[in-house]
């Protein structure tokens, strides 16, 4: 069977009936079992390879949910209040629809049904684990049922991140791509994340080819950009705003401009010691709380878009592709640049405790106030 390691980074699922608990595989069934990042039957790949081609009758992109342990995927079930079922998976074959699922527009909170292809009116629910019947326990079934509104149909699927590597020994083998792609002029740049006003909580990936958004997770290499003003100083777009590349740490490529209004911008491979300008981009003045439009350099007029990712078309969603598109005061058409902090408390909250833990020590063995990052550090002790 083929390695399954190029599927990317693994992933938790969950209901909102209680965050506490995460879907597993036991006993060749599809279940629900107290979270545990060291549990490698809770870890989920999620195969968006046929999005593009598959989709629902919505237009939301097909995924396979496969199980890192067992390399089988989430299969329908035989029907409404029967338990789903799972299936050997090899990512080389021809994929089989009754493994393939969708996720509903955000049903509050950041959750969605996860529905059948071929029905989206049959979605994940946990069996019997609602309140009345006495909430999620170790065990719970995973079926599918019609929508009832249900906080045991409502899901996220997130990644284990950090929490999986340090579960797996601080091995990295489940993402999907090493580090040290960047070219050797770029390899000592502070890498940034790419995220939009209509949701924060995503960040532009490299995925299949592709330029789409997924949940942030600062340990996907495929998530980090290294923004190249180097050129900057030789080309401005129209306003006289220094131009730049964005090119990805894990493939090594840059964001490339689309064919069109509408169309996908694309990745292509990235010379460092080459002037292209089909790679150029730049960046607005300020629309509000920091986020700016990010055009073409030579057509200031067409920015990033986060495709339908406005509440009209469902908001964002992991595998949101990346288009450009004249400004229409979207959220989705915003856009911030910022640092993978080393220690974010966004992404690691235990960090922002510890950082206050060493100033208080700092402040009292040397007399001055400590720092949190290198702009900030004193001139001398």
């Amino acid at each position: 069977m083929a390695s399954h390691h190029r599927l990317g980074q693994p992933f938790k699922i969950f209901c909102r009936a209680d965050e506490e608990y995460c879907v597993t595989v036991r006993d060749d069934l599809v279940v629900l079992a107290p979270a545990n990042p060291m549990d490698e039957y809770q870890h989920w790949y999620k195969d968006m390879r046929h999005g593009n081609e598959v989709k629902d009758e919505e237009g939301v992109p097909a995924m396979v949910l496969v199980n890192k342990a067992t390399r089988q995927a989430i299969r329908h079930s035989h029907g409404r209040s029967h338990p789903v079922r799972l299936r050997a998976y090899d990512p080389d074959d021809e994929v089989n629809e009754s493994l393939l699922w969708t996720e509903s527009q955000d049903v509050g909170d950041g959750f969605r049904c996860i529905r059948m292809i071929n029905n989206i009116y049959l979605n994940f629910d946990a069996l019997d684990g609602t309140e009345e019947n006495g909430g999620i326990r170790d065990g719970t079934v995973l079926g599918l049922w019609e929508w009832h509104e249900g906080d045991n149909q409502c899901w996220k699927i997130r990644p284990w991140g950090n929490d999986a590597a340090a579960g797996t020994g601080g091995t990295r083998d489940f993402l999907s791509y090493s580090t040290g792609n960047l070219p050797p002029e770029l390899a000592s740049h502070r890498t940034m994340h790419i995220f939009c006003k209509a949701d924060e909580e995503y960040s532009i990936t490299a995925r299949d080819g592709a330029v789409c958004l997924a949940p942030s997770d600062p340990s996907d290499d495929c998530q980090h950009w290294v923004k190249d003003m180097r050129y900057g100083n030789e080309i401005q777009d129209e306003e006289e705003y220094p131009a730049f590349a964005l090119v990805n740490k894990a493939t090594g490529e840059a964001i490339r401009h689309s064919l069109g209004q509408g169309e996908p911008v694309r990745l292509v491979p990235y010379d460092a010691n080459e002037l292209d300008e089909s790679v150029m981009w730049t960046e607005s003045k300020d629309i509000g709380d920091g986020f700016r439009c990010i055009r073409m350099v030579n057509n200031i007029y067409l920015n990033f878009d986060a495709l339908h990712g406005d509440e009209d078309h469902g908001d964002i969603r992991d595998g949101t592709v990346i288009v450009l598109w004249e400004w229409c005061e979207g959220d989705n058409q915003s856009w911030k640049i910022r640092p993978w902090c080393k220690c974010c408390p966004k992404f690691f909250p235990d960090c922002a405790i510890i950082l206050c833990m060493v100033n208080i020590l700092i402040h009292h063995v040397f007399g001055f106030v400590g720092f949190v990052n290198d702009e900030e550090q004193p001139a001398s002790i």
